[in-house]
């Protein structure tokens, strides 16, 4: 039955990128100019031709770097910051405003200070990944946290639970959920982010090509470039299923 199901759902998704194909070859022999529009079998040659003469092996391999450092850091600080705000309400009160004011920044504005900051290279990119995906994740670990049944952590002490018992198998275990929540919607942030900062702050990477690109006018190449991160989105966030998955799992949770 499980089978079955895999089988239904791996033919319903390459029906939805069947119709969206066909949906862009349509536009493009609508269109006829490739500088416009270049078509999909052209787009995914120029990828392939990417691979064999590589091309694509170091600019992927820095923007992986940047943005896997980047989210990193972003949840060892918003697993410290957020677990401080839902264990106390006052530290929750106290750094809520301050963290929802660095959520409200357009991204625009942190590239301008990236420039000014750290200047264009391999830093800016990293640290633009960390301040779009550090407020996401606080919140939710900490709503997380604060979702604890307090009865449960009372008669934890009651039972001469340790501190450390309490935090991982009370605490942890219990903001897992939204832990995995917000790192599935960091996943598909993260390239995002890593990709607008190379192109305007970054030195290297796949955002990088694709601003040289454009430069060049290669339309072709700037959709060969932007597949490649899409397919990146779509495999990161199916690896991170199976593991969260697995993780859900061992914690009980259905």
């Amino acid at each position: 039955m499980k089978t079955c199901s895999i089988k239904n759902n791996l033919f319903i998704f390459l029906l939805s990128i069947g119709l969206l194909i066909a949906f862009w070859q349509i536009l493009y022999i609508s269109i006829s100019n490739s500088i416009i529009l270049p078509g999909p079998f052209e787009t995914f040659k120029r990828l392939e031709l990417f691979f064999v003469e590589g091309d694509v092996y170091y600019p992927l391999l820095i923007t992986s770097l940047q943005a896997l450092l980047g989210m990193c850091l972003a949840v060892v600080c918003s697993l410290f910051l957020g677990f401080l705000m839902g264990v106390n309400n006052f530290i929750f009160q106290l750094f809520k405003p301050i963290v929802m004011f660095f959520q409200a920044i357009p991204i625009v504005s942190w590239l301008a200070l990236a420039i000014l900051w750290w200047g264009i290279g391999f830093s800016s990119p990293v640290y633009i990944v960390f301040l779009t995906l550090f407020p996401i994740l606080t919140i939710s670990i900490a709503q997380g946290v604060q979702s604890v049944d307090v009865k449960l952590v009372e008669m934890a002490k009651i039972y001469n639970f340790s501190k450390k018992q309490i935090i991982i198998d009370i605490y942890l275990s219990s903001s897992i959920p939204f832990i995995i929540s917000s790192l599935r919607i960091g996943i598909g942030v993260m390239w995002k982010s890593v990709a607008v900062a190379e192109f305007m702050v970054g030195s290297t990477g796949i955002g990088r090509e694709i601003y040289d690109a454009k430069y060049m006018i290669e339309t072709v190449d700037v959709f060969a470039w932007t597949i490649l991160l899409i397919i990146l989105g779509i495999l990161s966030e199916k690896i991170f299923d199976q593991f969260s998955s697995k993780v859900w799992r061992k914690n009980g949770q259905h």
